[in-house]
């Protein structure tokens, strides 16, 4: 029997890559079988889940206020209006698959009202309101950090869905001439070391300007650097090479040395599933979930946390060559417990509708 998956998740790439994993991992299972993404127009699903084939959805987004506003009392009317549009937009499905965010709170009250099952991904650490509500309707609850399934009972603990291109890295015997490849193509010598910045999906407006500060009095390290879709394209220069984004990360996981970059649930469990060093540097905003989930790194070794606010070009100059030296003497045990959890959850799903 062909069944219809409604996946909710998107926003950023740490919504939207588990989201998407999941979904591959049902069709592999499943052939007959379809997946929707629901999202939102402004959102990065716009340009990644079509990419891989899928239909999007869109509704409207909303997003809950952290303080009293105009935006605080306008809330309930927008979360109504975004139930209503994800009601016509569910109609039938067989599952709703929601990963936290924008559009995963009105997709839960949407398939509540519509007794559509309801399976949950949560990847943080610190877990986010929309997945804090939607918990509660869902038939199968599946979380990525010990300490949540603890608070969570019931829930099942599946680790983090990543894409399966970098469970290739993870096998590479001898990643010499992937890496030399790679840093070619960047105007790179690959018998130097490689530094990837990058400051999440969306970019880091401050990340870019403690970099553009770094580079522009002299690149001592080669780096490469994806600033956001967004933003605006910096100049190369000497050991310095910009993007927009990173669409190959199985190339930049397997190519740098060091990562510098936010601490969000998808870039952690990437890094600890490769074993991979990096610099960590926590988002100011949202919950402080980013923390939560860079101290996991920090506690096993694999990583350094600087705060947002300490993070310049000035502690660049004074710590890079050091973290640089660490990832290259130090080997960390990949983790492949995340390389499984796509399928685990697909799995859980396919049981649940076919019960």
């Amino acid at each position: 029997m062909a069944h219809r998956f409604i996946v909710a998740g998107g926003g950023t790439a740490g919504h939207i890559e588990p989201a998407l994993a999941v979904a591959d991992a049902i069709i592999e299972r499943d052939p007959q079988s379809t997946c929707e993404f629901l999202g939102t127009d402004g959102g990065l699903e716009k340009l990644l889940v079509p990419k891989r084939g899928y239909q999007l959805r869109t509704i409207p987004k909303v997003t809950l206020p952290r303080n009293a506003s105009i935006t605080s009392i306008l809330f309930p009317v927008r979360l109504l209006r975004a139930i209503i549009t994800t009601f016509s937009e569910i109609r039938g499905a067989s599952a709703l698959i929601g990963f936290g965010g924008y559009v995963s709170a009105p997709a839960y009250l949407a398939a509540l009202i519509q007794r559509i099952p309801i399976v949950t991904h949560e990847a943080n650490a610190k877990p986010g309101w929309a997945n804090r509500m939607g918990r509660h309707f869902a038939r199968i609850v599946a979380v990525n950090f010990a300490e949540v399934q603890r608070q969570w009972p019931g829930s099942v603990l599946t680790g983090m869905p990543i894409r399966k291109s970098l469970a290739a890295i993870a096998g590479m015997k001898d990643s010499s001439s992937f890496r030399r490849l790679n840093a070619e193509s960047w105007g790179f010598d690959a018998q130097r070391p490689i530094v990837a910045i990058f400051g999440g999906s969306q970019g880091s407006a401050h990340i870019n300007k403690v970099v553009a500060d770094y580079v522009t009095h002299g690149c001592d390290f080669q780096i490469v650097h994806a600033v956001g879709i967004n933003n605006p394209l910096p100049e190369a220069l000497p050991n310095y090479q910009p993007m927009h984004y990173f669409h190959d990360m199985a190339a930049i996981y397997g190519s740098a040395d060091l990562l510098i970059t936010r601490s969000g649930a998808v870039t952690c469990s990437e890094l600890a599933a490769l074993g991979k060093f990096s610099i960590l540097i926590p988002l100011p905003h949202g919950n402080g979930e980013q923390i939560n989930n860079a101290q996991s790194l920090v506690a096993r070794g694999s990583a350094l946390m600087v705060s947002n606010d300490d993070f310049s070009s000035s502690w660049i100059r004074e710590n890079l060559a050091g973290a640089v030296q660490v990832a290259s003497q130090s080997k960390r045990d990949p983790d492949p417990t995340n390389f499984h959890a796509a399928d685990r959850i697909a799995e859980l799903t396919l049981e649940l509708v076919k019960n």
